[in-house]
């Protein structure tokens, strides 16, 4: 083993130069760019954390500095608490106006409809005829059904084995005639129209006429006249006319829209 491997030089004094003792200009500028730097922290209110006092008991905890509030933008949540009731108060007034507006043009819209829906005077027509002439039949038969049920009658025995006087057919023409006349009469005193009327644009008078006390006897007359003439007679006249003969002589006039 060499004995100069361990061997070390140091020097004699300390004035060779291996041992100069640095500078505390360094430390100056660091504790000044750490006092700008907190400077510039307590200006802005940045600061969150306060110098340590000199109390050993008190825990060096964060704590907030005592800087300027932070100025609110124009319109944020905290200027709404004072006149939020104010402007709600204001949007639901709006809304209701904004309602009111729309109901009252709706009924304006639908006025002006009504108004401009004109009607010319027509003819029987087939179509609505077989179109009412089933519904009347179809609750003729319910009605049958229900009597039957409730008194328990041989509604075939007695149709072929009818008595001297005829009363079942008399009594089964007179269902089916009640019937007729409570569909033809209810329909159109309360709606107007029936609804094989309804489905081809027809109508019993005008709708200004509807509101009147003479309409319902208007009515009332028509459906007695077509129901005594049984059914048949006055619409094939009108047809063979081209004229409504059971309104011109009840005063109900058929009519349907242009």
């Amino acid at each position: 083993m060499d004995p100069f491997e361990e061997f070390e030089f140091k020097p004699l004094t300390d004035g060779l130069g291996f041992h100069k003792k640095k500078s505390a200009a360094p430390a100056k500028e660091n504790t000044k760019a750490d006092t700008f730097s907190k400077n510039l922290l307590k200006d802005q209110g940045l600061e969150l954390i306060e110098e340590t006092s000199t109390d050993p008991l008190r825990p060096p905890l964060p704590r907030k500095s005592r800087s300027a509030p932070i100025p609110q933008a124009p319109g944020s949540l905290t200027e709404v608490g004072g006149d939020g009731s104010a402007a709600v108060d204001e949007i639901l007034k709006t809304l209701q106006k904004n309602r009111r507006l729309d109901f009252e043009n709706s009924k304006q819209k639908m006025t002006q409809t009504n108004t401009k829906q004109e009607y010319k005077k027509a003819t029987w027509s087939f179509s609505a005829a077989f179109l009412d002439g089933m519904l009347v039949v179809a609750s003729s038969l319910l009605c049958m059904i229900i009597l039957l049920v409730i008194t328990k009658v041989d509604l075939i025995g007695n149709l072929t084995n009818p008595d001297a006087q005829g009363m079942i057919y008399l009594a089964t023409l007179s269902l089916f005639a009640g019937v007729s006349f409570i569909y033809l009469t209810l329909n159109r005193i309360y709606l107007g129209c029936t609804p094989g009327e309804w489905a081809f644009d027809q109508r019993i008078g005008k709708p200004e006429e509807l509101n009147k006390a003479t309409y319902s006897l208007k009515v009332v007359a028509r459906s007695l006249l077509v129901i005594a003439t049984g059914f048949v007679v006055l619409p094939l006249l009108s047809l063979l006319t081209g004229k409504d003969l059971a309104g011109s002589m009840s005063g109900a006039n058929l009519y349907k829209k242009a």
